[in-house]
């Protein structure tokens, strides 16, 4: 009895290693298979030849005994259901999507949904363009994402909010490895000549605050101005794990949020096959099924971003993107950013730095676009969060109209060596 335990423990881990050389296997044939039924074969295909293997290496004889050929089965069966169990998801109440989407079709192979709120009063030749966070988040389907902005429009701006690729209404990439800051930057350079701009406002916020610093730095003299609200780091590589947004979140919520991930196999084998072949993973799992995954664990972090979590909408955009979000951070990451902060020493566009004093994101990177860029003002709004125009709608409003009129803010600057906490 003992040695047949012995056995099956031994047969379940080899069952267990040769699912991990399948998937391996099937990543590095992924370019040539179209479809995840032949990524299954594959794996499966292994799985028996490994384990017939293992089998006869370990009891020596070419007959199974019953009880590693069980732990056999058990194995296989496990890792079967534990990998292709779908991603676990949770209905989240969607924001009102609105009637007026409209697509730039990019020469970069971008689909782009935007939304544009044409100005209104004496127009002005210079758009504002709202850059949204993440990366992948959804902007175009909730109507609410305009509303800090609609002012604007009464000041003879133009506004456009829009979906970076694969994120909201925008399409998704074949081949998510090509989900990068180099790729963010065409698109909003060819969204420029779309427009037949000379110049760029740009309003990012979170990830996208670090998008229009790489594009600033890219292209100096397309930005005639530049907001950053929360901005994330300038260069990820050099701030690694910024914020922990599920640190500012109440223990059980946190509990929640940080047990959705590790514990799903699934997930895990998606992000791992990621590594090795960036087609391969999203054929495991689908772009739909990742985005509903996302929008999930957003929807339980979202208390976080606010310093007072009344002040949230009681809907959420849906559609965010994971595997853009994943993709373009692990880019990030690598060093895509690496010559960010010496190229914008040069740039001369007025640049307002807004945070709040419940920001997730430490104070440092926020603090380097103040001590970097020469035409910088940094601003703290009290009460306010990382979305601080949810916490402190009115004077986030008036904070951005006096910048963009070059009028006095309503607020002192901050000196980057004072936390906006103290």
């Amino acid at each position: 009895m003992v040695r047949i335990v012995l056995r099956g423990a031994a047969m379940l881990a080899v069952v267990v290693t040769s699912w991990v050389a399948g998937l391996a296997a099937a990543a590095l044939t992924a370019r040539w298979l179209a479809s995840i039924g032949l990524l299954v074969v594959v794996a499966l295909g292994m799985t028996l030849l490994i384990s017939g293997t293992g089998s006869w290496l370990i009891t020596r004889q070419r007959r199974l005994t019953a009880g590693v050929a069980a732990a056999g089965v058990v194995g296989l069966l496990l890792g079967g259901v534990l990998v292709f169990r779908p991603l676990p998801s949770a209905p989240v109440e969607a924001a009102a999507a609105p009637a007026d989407v409209q697509f730039w079709e990019l020469p970069t192979g971008s689909r782009l949904a935007y939304r544009h709120l044409a100005a209104t009063g004496p127009g002005r030749a210079t758009p504002v363009i709202v850059v949204g966070g993440g990366p992948g988040e959804a902007m175009v389907g909730d109507a609410a994402k305009a509303d800090p902005f609609r002012g604007l429009t009464a000041l003879g701006f133009d506004v456009y909010l829009y979906d970076q690729i694969g994120a909201g209404l925008s399409n998704r990439l074949q081949d998510p490895s090509g989900y990068t800051v180099a790729r963010h930057v065409a698109d909003l350079e060819a969204v420029r000549q779309q427009l037949g701009a000379e110049r760029l406002i740009l309003a990012g916020a979170s990830w996208g605050g670090s998008l229009s610093a790489s594009y600033l730095a890219e292209h100096p003299d397309r930005v005639a101005r530049a907001i950053l609200t929360s901005p994330a780091p300038m260069n990820y590589a050099e701030h690694p794990g910024a914020g922990d947004i599920t640190a500012h979140l109440p223990a059980e919520t946190r509990e929640r949020a940080r047990a959705l991930i590790p514990q799903n196999t699934r997930f895990l084998a998606w992000y791992g096959l990621g590594l090795v072949n960036p087609q391969a993973a999203r054929n495991l799992v689908s772009d739909s099924e990742a985005d509903a995954f996302f929008d999930t664990f957003l929807s339980i972090v979202r208390p976080a971003t606010v310093c007072d979590p009344a002040n949230l909408p009681d809907a959420q955009a849906i559609g965010n993107g994971l595997s853009v979000n994943v993709f373009t951070v692990r880019d990030a990451d690598s060093g895509a950013q690496s010559a960010v902060p010496q190229r914008l020493r040069e740039a001369q566009a007025p640049t307002l730095i807004i945070t709040g004093e419940c920001n997730y994101i430490r104070w440092a990177p926020t603090a380097e676009y103040a001590t970097t860029l020469p035409r910088a003002t940094l601003v703290c709004l009290r009460d306010a969060g990382h979305v601080p125009q949810l916490d402190r709608p009115e004077l986030y409003r008036a904070t951005v109209e006096a910048f963009l009129l070059d009028e006095p803010l309503p607020l002192p600057a901050r000196p980057p060596d004072r936390p906006c906490h103290q």
